[in-house]
């Protein structure tokens, strides 16, 4: 039997709790998964503590519940921290690929070269053809600070119009989202705005009311990206 749903409104859902947990209770069958877990590198969250021991065993776990509720082939997109390159050969298929999450501002770190943008692992089939407009990068075209800035209280929300770049590329019409770490609800107001399904997984509450907020009142940020027409979607498989 299904976990009750902290919210569930127009074919957008969120339970609120361990994705671990919540995961296998699903009785569903998801068509793309979208997701930024932590990372393992002593992040400071509200209810999860980022630690890299066993962070290996968690990636593993997560990975293997997440593929057995979704379908052949679906595709993958999740976030990474550039220090966990070394072990992303362990964690992800073989035929991985690497989407440039391209940052509009660097955040200064103690580091010889910074770091100006976020990978994203992904896999799976792109249900696309071929297309000029469907590429593995997307640059932020707002800044995360001052003026233009969507405010809200998770501290590493992700750019709504770079989540839905990605949404628009890996799901057609109908198709049904998975995100089992929401955080602020990005991944579902992306896939809202395109008129898709989607559940979000999310185990702070605080988080989760921020997403039920964004869901519901969608301010002039809740807006979807033009990069990837509507009439470029169909079968492609990545290579």
């Amino acid at each position: 039997m299904s976990p009750t749903p902290y919210y569930d409104r127009d074919g957008i859902s969120i339970y609120c709790g361990d994705c671990l947990e919540v995961m296998p209770q699903l009785d569903v069958t998801v068509d793309c998964i979208i997701t930024d877990p932590p990372y393992g590198i002593n992040f400071k969250y509200n209810e999860y503590i980022d630690s890299p021991l066993g962070y290996s065993e968690f990636m593993q776990e997560f990975l293997f519940l997440a593929k057995a509720k979704a379908v052949n082939e679906a595709p993958f997109f999740v976030w990474q921290a550039m220090k966990n390159a070394p072990n992303w050969h362990e964690w992800f298929p073989h035929r991985f690929r690497i989407f440039a999450a391209c940052k509009a501002f660097s955040q200064f770190l103690p580091t010889p070269i910074q770091y100006s943008w976020d990978p994203v692992i992904f896999w799976g089939e792109i249900p696309n053809s071929p297309s000029c407009y469907s590429r593995d990068y997307s640059e932020q075209r707002t800044t995360q600070f001052g003026a233009g800035r969507e405010k809200i209280s998770p501290p590493c929300p992700r750019p709504l119009q770079q989540v839905a770049y990605i949404v628009s590329m890996a799901c057609n019409a109908g198709a049904l989202v998975l995100d089992p770490f929401l955080g602020s609800g990005t991944t579902l107001l992306a896939a809202q705005n395109e008129g898709l399904r989607a559940i979000g997984i999310e185990i702070s509450e605080e988080y989760c009311k921020v997403a039920v907020d964004r869901l519901r009142q969608p301010s002039f940020f809740s807006i979807t990206t033009n990069e990837v027409p509507k009439n470029e979607r169909s079968q492609a498989k990545l290579i």
